[in-house]
């Protein structure tokens, strides 16, 4: 028997009376690996892949109440999603809500995390207490948001008021044109300290004798973010915006709770858009179709985001 490279290697037998060995030690280690996983697997099948099926299946009927009896119509119900106009309205104002989300939640997660390096008192409070808007429910959420914003009492509209910034209360979630930023700020406030944390865990792994070099260099605080931070939280940022953006499509209840769409369907997203038109117009074949149209969009952008935006390897 020879041992080479951690394996045991066994010489062709001349003689009878000793037995092969059947698998070699990295055999049994695969197998083993396998059956560490088959359990997650499992899990994935079940929550994963049969929704999945589930999901397409149903999109091929004209199901309107789940166990009503239904009939196979084929591809109708993706003919009629992609001829509705509202489903594609309702796909403009999804990229309304993902950019103003994108771009308000970086720029507000990106200067938090860089106060948040700082070596005030304040700042290393702010460090507990940052993720507090993150674990509030979101129903508490929606109604602080609806309370702060209120037309009659809320405190942003009184400040605004004092301040002379406006002269009569904004009505902003009965508003076509302020409602969708009204959404987008209550859902930035929500869930910018998670990004904001995770910024700062790659800021502080930024070598401090970088900042010491480009300061003996004669570099600026702008110069120094510029050529130092931003390239070296670069992939950091990337993955934030890939499961960031694919996460705030999906959001439903934020979106839902606040205007529930409106006023006059301003703010109806893809998600809210498929829940009325399954549980409201009760045409749940249809949603299912929307549901499966809405993925491929989704798997489309992703695709598209990671080939535009992916960090160059060096």
């Amino acid at each position: 028997m020879l041992e080479h490279s951690g394996q045991f290697l066994y010489a062709d037998l001349v003689s009878g009376g000793a037995n092969r060995p059947i698998w070699s030690r990295k055999q049994i280690e695969q197998v083993i690996g396998y059956i560490l996983v088959a359990p997650l697997l499992c899990w994935m099948l079940v929550v994963l892949i049969y929704p999945i099926f589930s999901l397409l299946a149903l999109s091929l009927t004209n199901t309107r109440i789940i166990g009503a009896p239904a009939s196979f119509i084929a591809a109708e119900n993706y003919v009629a999603t992609l001829q509705s106009a509202p489903f594609w309205a309702s796909v403009a104002r999804s990229l309304v809500w993902l950019l103003g989300n994108i771009f308000l939640g970086t720029v507000v997660a990106l200067a938090a995390a860089l106060l948040l390096r700082q070596s005030w008192l304040l700042a290393r409070h702010a460090r507990v207490w940052i993720l507090l808007p993150w674990v509030i429910p979101t129903v508490a959420v929606s109604v602080i948001w609806q309370w702060m914003l209120n037309t009659n009492y809320g405190v942003i509209n009184i400040a605004l008021q004092h301040l002379a910034i406006t002269s009569a209360p904004l009505n902003i979630f009965g508003s076509r044109q302020l409602a969708m930023v009204g959404v987008i700020v209550a859902n930035t406030w929500h869930w910018f300290p998670l990004s904001a944390v995770v910024m700062f865990g790659a800021m502080h792994n930024i070598p401090a004798d970088l900042y010491e070099a480009a300061q003996i260099d004669g570099a600026n605080s702008w110069q120094q973010f510029r050529h130092i931070t931003l390239p070296s939280i670069e992939k950091v940022l990337f993955a934030l915006g890939l499961v960031g953006g694919l996460w705030t499509l999906n959001v439903f209840d934020t979106i839902y709770l606040i205007t529930r769409g409106g006023p006059s369907d301003a703010t109806q997203t893809l998600p809210v858009l498929i829940y009325d038109t399954a549980f409201k117009g009760q045409r749940i074949g249809l949603a299912a179709a929307m549901s499966v149209v809405a993925i491929c969009l989704l798997a489309a952008l992703a695709t598209l985001y990671a080939r535009i935006a992916a960090p160059k390897e060096e």
